[in-house]
């Protein structure tokens, strides 16, 4: 038997259809993505990296489709994102496109001390807190002091209110993060009622399925793009792709400092992505 070792350590059991959907949310057709699975199954060893088998899919998808190795895949582009303000601002984005309304970050007074949020999100007769949690690490998991907090700042926070400290009247909170969520963190979020947003996950929530659904892709899928072009178009709320196409050519090189050409060349790549049918 084909075991996988995962990040963590953790062996499991070699699974082709999760090989399948990779190449899937690639944009591959299934044809393609059954031979990649074959190839993949030919190469595989027994404890084999998830990594390797993630390098050997691209390697494969990219031969396939030249394109690809233009762009990371989604979730890498969210790690390297800056936690802030750039991954604030796509998270409140994520939201919007989930059906809230989102106002953005501020700071609250509660009965016992200030908070600063990262945003207020409105759905129906509920409000909520919304708190943002960016690991670089994208295999790091979002803990229990992280959603310990949260619940500490909304309760502070409702007392605020109920002494007009300030006028929002919270009935929960929302945690996004870029990564997974330890079991600690997510039973005592079910337990208070916090909702939360992980990569994968929960069902109909989770930040992937949003992302890719919507086409949410961040600037930083554009591997060429350095590090400092990053910071400059997050310093104006560029964090997207669909953002940076809004722009012109020669206001992205006025932002970046860069040639028209160079500006033509990001905006060429940024709507190569977008157009593919999915990335993962």
């Amino acid at each position: 038997m084909i075991r996988v070792r995962k990040a963590d350590g953790r062996l499991e059991p070699y699974d082709g259809s999760k090989i399948m959907r990779t190449a899937l949310y690639l944009g591959l057709d299934r044809e393609d993505a059954e031979r990649i699975e074959r190839e993949v199954l030919e190469k595989a060893y027994d404890g084999i990296p998830t990594s390797e088998i993630l390098a050997m899919i691209r390697d494969l998808a990219e031969e396939i489709r030249p394109e690809l190795s233009q762009a990371r895949d989604i979730r890498e582009a969210i790690s390297a994102m800056r936690p802030k303000p750039d991954f604030e601002d796509y998270a409140r984005i994520v939201l919007r496109e989930a059906g809230y309304l989102v106002e953005p970050g501020r700071l609250l007074e509660g009965r016992c001390v200030s908070h600063e949020i990262d945003g207020i999100a409105f759905k129906g007769d509920e409000v909520f807190v919304v708190e943002v949690k960016h690991h670089f690490n994208q295999h790091a998991y979002t803990g229990l002091g992280t959603v310990l907090e949260l619940w500490a700042a909304l309760e502070d926070l409702r007392e605020g209110y109920r002494l007009g400290f300030h006028p929002y009247a919270f009935t929960s909170a929302i945690l996004v993060c870029n990564t997974k969520i330890s079991q600690h963190a997510e039973q005592y979020a079910r337990c208070k009622g916090i909702m939360y947003m992980g990569w994968r996950y929960p069902r109909a929530f989770a930040l992937s399925d949003i992302v890719s659904s919507k086409k949410i892709y961040p600037i930083t899928m554009i591997k060429s793009l350095s590090a400092e072009a990053v910071a400059k178009l997050g310093d104006r709320g560029i964090v997207t792709l669909n953002q940076l196409l809004r722009l012109k050519a020669d206001e992205i090189a006025s932002i970046m400092g860069a040639s028209l050409e160079e500006a033509d060349r990001l905006r060429e790549i940024a709507e190569k992505i977008i157009s593919s049918p999915r990335q993962t």
